[in-house]
């Protein structure tokens, strides 16, 4: 406030009539201070009062304008952790599927290496067992060579068929009884060198036997058997089992060979026969016999797949992956077919040679160009595909099947 005046004489020093104390008028009013009871200290009468109702007014506004404050305050400091949270959680996030990835791609490199593991031990365990399967049959040749004369081989047209591949007079095939012979051995292939069962001897198929120089109907009639008979004919329907693991021969349009030939696969699936499993029975290319002829065993046949309408198919140069045998594949058509689709029927064991096929023998398909034996055993590829290849000479139990009619 301003300086105080000594020499203002309107000093009032007298009592007032409404008996409040004297003030001095001078400066009394130019003095401020905290207000008590609503004036200034020693204020007149007439100094004007503050108003209760303005004063809550006034401090409910501040009071609501803290409480905004503080809530606004709150809800950026919410903002702000939900954001930092939210950042850390995708973090996270994207952290868990880096380990996930990594946790996958480690299994699955875990796993294929242990597939290529079993299948390398698979392998070197089916080439130890063929090998000595190989080694204890030509001992055996060799112990009846040296028994028995040599027999004398004739490859002339009149003795040995170059389409039926039927028994030469004096051979074994034609004098054997029905039991198993590991001695037996089928008839060579006519005009070419005796079966060797080796993958390296690479055979061709003779070019003149394929369907565009062959005189042979394209379709047979289609002939549903029951078991009740079990002889097997030109235009039979059956399913073919394997006997070792009790699976059926199929092929459909959904799998191809992996080697390379992407051929449509050949393989055994399922203990019960159905509509992709049947085959029909046709006669070799260039062959010509009637509908409903009689098939008997060292005849040379086709097995074209009922569904697809491909034959049963073998050749040199593609392997089946698990084995490293020649794979068996189903290929050609209505007209297109070749000598790799001839199989020549033998009864399992003894052959058989001229006897009539009958559904209730055991049988091996013995693959004419290489005269290896189709063949699997029950050792799963994928799922439940088991692979099926030609391999050996024969003599197995995984080369055995069995017909199945009325499939």
């Amino acid at each position: 406030g301003p300086a105080f005046n000594h020499n203002n004489t309107n000093v009032n020093l007298s009592s007032s009539s409404s008996g409040q104390p004297p003030v001095n008028t001078a400066y009394a009013p130019s003095i401020g201070g905290p207000t008590i009871y609503g004036r200034p200290p020693y204020a007149p009468s007439n100094y004007p009062s503050v108003s209760d109702d303005n004063a809550t007014s006034r401090v409910g506004t501040a009071g609501k304008l803290a409480l905004g404050a503080l809530a606004a305050g709150a809800l950026a400091y919410g903002v702000h952790e939900y954001r930092e949270s939210s950042a850390e959680e995708e973090k996270k996030e994207q952290q868990r599927k880096k380990y996930h990835e990594e946790e996958r791609i480690r299994r699955e490199s875990d796993a294929r290496q242990r597939r290529e593991e079993e299948e390398t031990q698979r392998r070197n365990e089916y080439d130890r067992w063929r090998r000595e399967e190989d080694a204890r049959y030509y001992m055996l040749q060799q112990q009846q060579q040296a028994q028995q004369p040599q027999r004398q081989h004739s490859n002339s047209p009149s003795v040995v068929s170059h389409h039926t591949n039927r028994p030469r007079p004096g051979s074994r095939a034609s004098t054997h009884s029905s039991h198993y012979s590991e001695s037996f051995r089928p008839p060579d292939p006519f005009g070419r060198p005796p079966y060797s069962f080796d993958q390296r001897d690479v055979r061709l198929p003779d070019p003149s036997r394929n369907s565009e120089n062959s005189k042979t109907a394209t379709t047979y009639p289609e002939l549903w058997q029951k078991p009740s008979d079990p002889t097997v004919k030109i235009g039979t329907i059956l399913a073919l089992k394997h006997v070792g693991s009790g699976r059926h021969l199929r092929t459909d349009r959904s799998h191809s060979t992996e080697s390379g030939s992407n051929q449509q696969l050949a393989y055994a699936h399922g203990w019960g026969a159905d509509e992709l499993d049947r085959w029909q029975v046709l006669p070799a290319n260039t062959e010509t016999p009637a509908p409903g002829s009689i098939v008997s065993y060292g005849m040379q046949v086709r097995l074209r797949h009922f569904e697809t309408g491909r034959h049963l198919h073998s050749h040199y140069g593609f392997v089946e992956p698990m084995s490293g045998q020649n794979e068996v594949t189903a290929f050609g058509g209505q007209t297109q077919s070749d000598e790799n689709d001839h199989w020549v029927i033998e009864r399992w064991g003894d052959g058989a040679y001229g006897q009539t096929w009958k559904a209730t023998d055991p049988i091996v398909l013995r693959h004419y160009v290489s005269g290896m034996a189709l063949y699997s055993r029950d050792v799963p590829m994928t799922g439940d595909i088991q692979p099926v290849m030609c391999s050996g000479a024969g003599h197995s139990e995984n080369d055995k099947w069995r017909v199945v009619l009325d499939c």
